[in-house]
């Protein structure tokens, strides 16, 4: 049977969804090692806060565990994510616990920032075909086969359009009438995507090298001045979460430097907005992806017709779902 996936690899996330389950974790990876770890909770531990995977003769932790075990472990930030294999690692991971046979068919709707649609061809043959892996589940490794027959990437923000307008079987729940904007606030890039009467407008659509990440940079500055603690953007994920910092034992509260910097992105993002587009002229905007739940506060009160998405962070990845079973229909072999 092939499944059907929607899956956002994002710089600071990967979000996947089959409709059923959906997982969510760092887009970090680091070198691997059989060594023994031992968890009171692992009971508790999701399936994604313990990935470990072989590929390709070389062994992985991923996400969290990567964060936690690797001696060497990185968020790959570049513009193709084509220094490493990293993509194709972070997209195999998230494919793993779907991976309930010895062969496991797949098809995946995937997107890519608005102006890099360009790089689409490349990502879909990077991933397309059969690939050998190997799980690690409790510390026993088993191989497993995926084979993905199709992928279909598309402008990455039209994921929150078809979330908000298609339920999970792709059948149209509200009026597709009107112009839409959507702004989408993701880890190293925003898009802004312009929907008209439910065509992509691809010529008012942009990227901009805004988002969660320049604010990271702030932050990860007053913390290396102010205490001395040099943090990777991975690190800083659950400081901005909890807005605290322990530093020799002790918890910190820096909530009023996490939201300055969040106010300056969003003073950011909304300059961009009005300079690329006449918002007057769009009947509903869109905010969306894990930095525009961040900055939503500051930027909702000055567009009067925007509105957060529900759950932000996973919109794209529902909203792939949702095109992936109007694109090919349901799916049984």
């Amino acid at each position: 049977m092939t499944k059907l996936i929607g899956l956002d690899v994002g710089y600071g996330f990967v979000k996947v969804t089959d409709g059923r389950t959906g997982y969510s974790f760092p887009s970090v990876v680091g070198e691997g090692h059989n060594k023994p770890t031992f968890n009171v909770l692992s009971d508790e531990l999701s399936v994604v806060d313990d990935l470990k995977i072989g590929i390709g003769g070389e062994l992985f932790f991923v996400g969290k565990s990567a964060i936690r075990h690797s001696k060497f472990a990185h968020r790959d930030l570049s513009y193709t994510r084509a220094i490493s294999d990293d993509l194709e690692t972070l997209f195999f991971s998230a494919l793993s616990p779907y991976c309930t046979e010895p062969v496991n068919r797949f098809r995946v709707i995937t997107g890519l920032p608005v102006e890099r649609m360009h790089l689409a061809s490349d990502l879909a043959e990077r991933v397309k075909g059969e690939k050998l892996i190997t799980i690690y589940s409790e510390g026993s490794p088993h191989e497993v086969k995926i084979d993905i027959d199709e992928v279909e990437v598309v402008p990455q923000p039209l994921g929150t359009y078809w979330a908000v307008h298609l339920n999970t079987l792709g059948q149209i729940t509200n009026t597709l009438e009107g112009r839409v904007g959507i702004i989408d606030v993701g880890f190293r890039t925003t898009d802004l995507a312009a929907v008209e009467d439910s065509e992509y407008i691809p010529e008012k659509s942009k990227t901009v090298p805004l988002g969660l990440v320049t604010a990271y940079g702030d932050i990860a500055s007053y913390l290396a001045t102010t205490y001395g603690l040099e943090k990777e953007s991975y690190d800083l994920d659950n400081i901005v979460i909890k807005g605290r910092i322990n530093v020799a034992g002790e918890t910190i509260d820096i909530t009023e430097v996490i939201n300055s910097a969040f106010e300056k992105l969003a003073i950011n993002i909304l300059v961009t907005v009005n300079s690329n587009w006449k918002t007057t002229d769009f009947d509903k905007l869109i905010l969306s992806g894990g930095g525009g739940q961040s900055v939503s506060t500051y930027i909702l009160p000055q567009l009067s017709q925007a509105q957060l998405t529900n759950d932000p962070i996973t919109a794209n990845c529902r909203g792939y779902l949702a095109w992936a079973n109007r694109y090919w229909g349901s799916l049984k072999e």
